[in-house]
């Protein structure tokens, strides 16, 4: 974590990225609900343009940190864990949970992540939570509560598999804020985040093959996914990392 100024900067990365992630889940919900596009197809999609635009970036900005990156080769298999675990199954366990529990509860859901970098970090660092930390805890995990049950803590107010694969993207929302920072110290957002995406991107294309779907999108429809694709990938992962590098993962997770 750096001086005032870049924490002051992470901050802000750091809610701006939030704030384009939860307008993700907003397109995502509309392109599946109303466009009828899996989300098998709108995951390896997404990180293939995301992949191109940052890869592109550091090729013109940054070419000797990207060469940097593939020769430091246990640095590489982290990104690589960083773009399968953190960016792929982060990204494609988040839209299943848009399209059974719809995105306002997917996203609440998916806040509960800071319960285990809290937990990460704490035995990292050997020591207890703060008071801050541990009132995010209980808030976060209070707003789930209420979404799941409506009030009423007898009975489950959702799909099961909403509820699961909402707690899963959590848990891999957490390994997203968690594995990538050392890549970051050492070769920044682009390359990161680029490098990431080319690896969960094939990943995702071995697991969903989505040149199995005949995608069919009306003028509005590729509208959606230009937002989805431009501020709820690009932008939000730009911000967000930069947000982890400079605040650190769990005031990063904390602010989301």
């Amino acid at each position: 974590m750096g001086s005032y100024p870049h924490l002051i900067r992470g901050i802000i990365c750091a809610l701006l990225g939030g704030i384009a992630w939860g307008f993700s889940g907003n397109c995502g919900e509309v392109l599946m609900h109303y466009h009828g596009i899996p989300a098998e197809w709108l995951t390896p999609m997404r990180m293939l343009i995301g992949c191109l635009f940052f890869l592109g970036f550091a090729a013109m900005t940054e070419r000797k940190r990207l060469k940097a990156a593939i020769q430091d080769k246990a640095m590489f298999v982290r990104i690589a864990l960083f773009g399968i675990l953190g960016i792929f199954l982060m990204q494609y366990s988040y839209l299943l949970a848009i399209d059974y529990a719809g995105a306002g509860t997917a996203l609440t859901l998916e806040q509960l992540n800071v319960i285990f970098v809290m937990i990460w970090v704490c035995l990292r660092d050997r020591r207890r939570p703060s008071l801050r930390e541990s009132a995010g805890v209980v808030l976060a995990f209070a707003g789930v509560v209420a979404i799941a049950t409506q009030g009423d803590i007898t009975t489950l107010n959702m799909p099961l598999l909403g509820l699961v694969w909402g707690i899963t993207s959590a848990f891999v929302t957490a390994l997203y804020n968690l594995l990538p920072e050392r890549p970051l110290e050492a070769y920044g957002t682009c390359v990161v985040n680029g490098y990431g995406m080319f690896f969960g991107c094939l990943a995702s294309s071995l697991v969903t093959r989505p040149w199995r779907f005949d995608v069919n999108l009306s003028g509005e429809g590729w509208i959606v996914f230009a937002g989805l694709v431009g501020v709820g990938t690009i932008a939000a992962y730009f911000l967000y990392i930069q947000g982890v590098k400079d605040a650190g993962p769990m005031r990063a997770s904390l602010l989301a």
